[in-house]
């Protein structure tokens, strides 16, 4: 309003005199953008006079802004930033109001402070921050000290997890052999191993097994695994009903049981992370450019804002490394920080907590006895929890048939100077007692790793596994050593001081050497003795040559007890695409000679072998048929075996239809329009495409590109929706000849559906009958005609006609 006034003042002045007058008004224009552009930068005239936006009382308050409130939407720019989303903002009585998640999803950290009755904030009542509201560009300019800042985190962030779609059908495995000897004594067997898996929505029913006939007499199935199983992986949870295997801790052992188990399932979340990942922090004075570095190689690289921030480090290393931080502004200057880390996978990040529990009968005679099951239950259970990111606590308990046992231990990291680990259990059986002590270090570094690990058991101690005839374990005691250098080379060392009631004492000493020459030469040495057995050390060393077309030479001399062998193999796998792979080997020692030659075939429908082998004096012969037959969508397709997920892909009967697996051609569809696609990544987004190009010319499809996600062990079902068109190009003329003008409304009165004639007097129709009627409206157009069809023609989109419209002109 003073500025208003102090404008009219000056105009009745200048009435007095022209040349004043003139420089009155170039003053008054001057004053006026300047008065404007301060609006526009702080939010009014002097600061007596403007709006109070900024966290101080600065007088009455700007007329034009204190009347009524305003909903605004106004881009966010903090210390000269501009974050580009318009967020919502209120004014009322001349202050700026913004709800606290506005703030926060801007990173000012509000949560020591109390918004309004209606759950808004006055900006002028945070501390650490000065508002102005600039109209002219609708922007809430903020000047915020780093104190409120909150710190932005940037880096790696956990992918997008697909939904797995749950398919229903069955699944076949199978790995068929035949072997025959021949020598002194002649010998034919036949061996089948398959698997039976039916699975649906509800879950996996899968039961394994062997067949063997061999000359002598035998011939019988042995049943392996039978079992149930039902995954939810937004509760990362598993139970199975039926054959299985207990969960375990490094500390204790897993048995073979039958019955009923439940487990925290981290599987079921290929992306998720569960031990924790280095955060790097640091802080912008202006905006700048990030990069980070681990040993030595960018593994990201962005811009932020300034302020505090974090960069979550992806998992690309297991051990110890130097990350480095670059922070460049927009003047070139550059900040260097090194921080050290360490990560370990055995650590549970902070919170997180991992579980198996079993109750079931033990299992004996596994691959000889089909239904030989202990008689008394027994009961297992293991519990980890991550306490911090550098402390895991371990918990186990088992028992059955007489015995209790249980324990506890911890996984402790040190920074960058590696991981502890202990751990303590006592067992009672029968009245006799006994306990179980561990501890382990290890540190693994770029150059040099090394580890070292105890375990010492009473005389009296029984676990579980002990129950079912096994050996009692009494101790083992472990330290290796291994080193890097040249770039190529590295060197381990290992001993081991290992005793059980099956194996006996052992002290073996194990020296090994690696080396890489260039691309294609290689060579390895190992020597061991074992110093509580005599006579018991040897070593080999060899060398591999890579002679490019995936083949490779390779020549191995080894020394065992005194007596030395010798070996050459040459050999080319097969492409994982399909093809021919072969081997040959020749070799000799003191008391044996051996050949061996090999020829293997890898097709999208099974693997095929055949190989022969001659050792001293005796051929055998053998040759092996592997891969599985799917049942699903009314299809039985064979394919190669499947061990988890994978796609069959429908193009609703359309064959020779080109498929690929992310960009990766798999093959066609067969005269059924399915193809089989194994070998995908159960709970993760797989991408299944086929070729648009290779389509007929008829053909409809609502997408080339599918992304699926089969649940673990099962199918899914990718369809494409591909149908055929059954119309053509329609050409009307009226009745004297001329085509019917372009932009008029052609209507089937079949099916109702409309096309616009164009050129020529062409409508084209994705549907014909084989007698349509069609009418016709607009631009001069009011008649109809009639149109036959034969729909044998279809597939070749045809023209037909000219038919005539006949009717009132227009």
């Amino acid at each position: 309003m003073r500025i208003a006034a102090s404008m009219s003042s000056s105009a009745d002045t200048a009435r007095k005199t022209p040349g004043r007058k003139a420089r009155v008004a170039l003053t008054l224009v001057l004053v006026s953008e300047a008065a404007i552009a301060q609006v526009d930068i702080t939010g009014g005239g002097s600061p007596a006079e403007l709006p109070s936006l900024s966290g101080a009382a600065r007088g009455e308050p700007f007329g034009a802004f204190a009347e009524t409130n305003q909903q605004l939407v106004l881009e966010i720019v903090i210390n000269g930033t501009n974050l580009g989303e318009p967020s919502e903002f209120e004014l009322r009585h001349g202050q700026l109001y913004a709800e606290p998640h506005t703030l926060g999803a801007a990173g000012i950290r509000v949560s020591d402070l109390k918004p309004d009755a209606d759950g808004w904030l006055a900006l002028s009542s945070i501390p650490g921050l000065r508002a102005t509201y600039a109209p002219a560009r609708q922007q809430a300019i903020l000047d915020v000290d780093e104190a409120r800042q909150t710190t932005r985190k940037i880096g790696y962030t956990l992918p997008v997890t697909p939904k797995a779609t749950p398919g229903t059908g069955f699944l076949m495995n199978y790995d068929v052999s035949y072997t025959r000897e021949y020598g002194e004594d002649s010998e034919n067997s036949i061996g089948v191993w398959s698997e039976q898996r039916l699975f649906t929505p509800f879950g996996v029913f899968d039961n394994t097994g062997t067949w063997i006939n061999a000359d002598g007499g035998s011939n019988r199935y042995t049943r392996l695994d039978t079992n149930w199983s039902y995954s939810n992986p937004a509760k990362l949870f598993t139970m199975t009903v039926g054959d299985s295997v207990s969960g375990s801790l490094p500390w204790s052992r897993s048995v073979r049981f039958g019955g009923f188990q439940i487990q925290r399932d981290f599987t079921l979340r290929p992306d998720l992370i569960t031990f924790p990942l280095p955060m790097f922090s640091a802080s912008a004075a202006v905006p700048s450019a990030v990069d980070l570095y681990v040993n030595g190689l960018r593994q990201y690289s962005g811009e932020v804002a300034p302020g505090p921030f974090q960069i979550a480090q992806a998992p690309s290393l297991n051990g110890a490394g130097v990350a480095q931080i670059v922070v460049t502004d927009a003047l070139g200057r550059r900040v260097t920080t090194s921080v050290p880390l360490y990560i370990d996978a055995r650590l549970l990040s902070k919170g997180l907590f991992n579980y198996s529990f079993e109750l079931g009968f033990l299992r004996d005679n596994y691959t000889v006895e089909s239904f030989d099951y202990e008689r008394s239950p027994i009961y297992s259970g293991v519990f980890s929890y991550g306490v911090s990111d550098w402390l895991t606590l371990q918990a186990h308990a088992e028992g059955g048939q007489g015995l209790v046992n249980g324990g506890a231990g911890a996984v402790i990291g040190t920074g960058g100077f590696g991981v502890f680990s202990t751990a303590a259990a006592a067992s009672k059986v029968d009245g006799m007692t006994g306990s179980l002590y561990s501890l382990g270090y290890q540190y693994i570094g770029p150059k040099f790793s090394v580890s070292l690990q105890g375990t010492q058991a009473s005389s009296g101690y029984r676990d579980v596994a002990s129950l079912t005839g096994t050996s009692t374990f009494q101790h083992v005691y472990q330290a290796t050593a291994s080193v890097s250098f040249l770039r190529t080379q590295s060197a381990t060392m290992s001993y081991v001081d290992s005793e059980d009631s099956f194996s006996g004492h052992a002290r073996v000493l194990t020296l090994a050497y690696n080396a890489q020459f260039g691309r294609r030469w290689s060579l390895f040495a190992t020597a061991y003795r074992d110093f509580l057995q005599k006579n018991v050390w040897g070593g080999s060393i060899g060398v591999t040559v890579a002679l490019g077309g995936n083949m490779a030479v390779s020549t191995t001399l080894a020394q065992s007890g005194g007596h030395s062998t010798a070996d050459v193999t040459a050999s080319r796998p097969a492409d994982f695409s399909g093809g021919w792979g072969w081997t040959v080997q020749a070799g000799a020692g003191a008391d044996y000679r051996h050949g061996f030659a090999g020829a293997n075939y890898r097709a999208s429908f099974g693997e095929f072998q055949a190989t022969a082998q001659r050792f001293n004096g005796t051929t055998t012969g053998t040759a092996e048929m592997t891969g599985a037959i799917a049942i699903m969508d009314g299809a039985v397709l064979p394919a190669r075996t499947i061990t988890d997920g994978f796609a069959l892909v429908s193009t609703d009967g359309v064959a020779g239809v080109p498929v690929s697996q992310e960009n990766r051609k798999v093959g066609v569809t067969n005269s059924g329009g399915h193809l089989l696609v194994p070998d995908l990544q159960s709970y993760q987004r797989n991408q299944i495409a086929i070729d648009p190009l290779a389509l007929p010319a008829d053909a409809r499809i609502e997408t080339t590109k599918l992304n699926v996600a089969p649940e673990r062990r099962s199918g899914v079902l990718a369809r494409f929706g591909m149908s055929r068109y059954q119309g053509a190009s329609v050409s009307f003329v009226d009745a004297d000849g001329a085509p019917i003008k372009e932009g008029a409304a052609a209507t089937n009165e079949s099916t109702g559906k409309t096309a616009i004639v164009g050129f020529d007097g062409l409508a084209f129709f994705n549907k014909l009958d084989a007698a349509n009627t069609v009418t016709i409206r607009g631009h001069g157009a009011s008649c109809s005609a009639q149109v036959p069809f034969d729909a044998a023609s279809s597939h070749e989109l045809p023209q037909i006609g000219p038919f005539v419209c006949r009717g009132n002109g227009g």
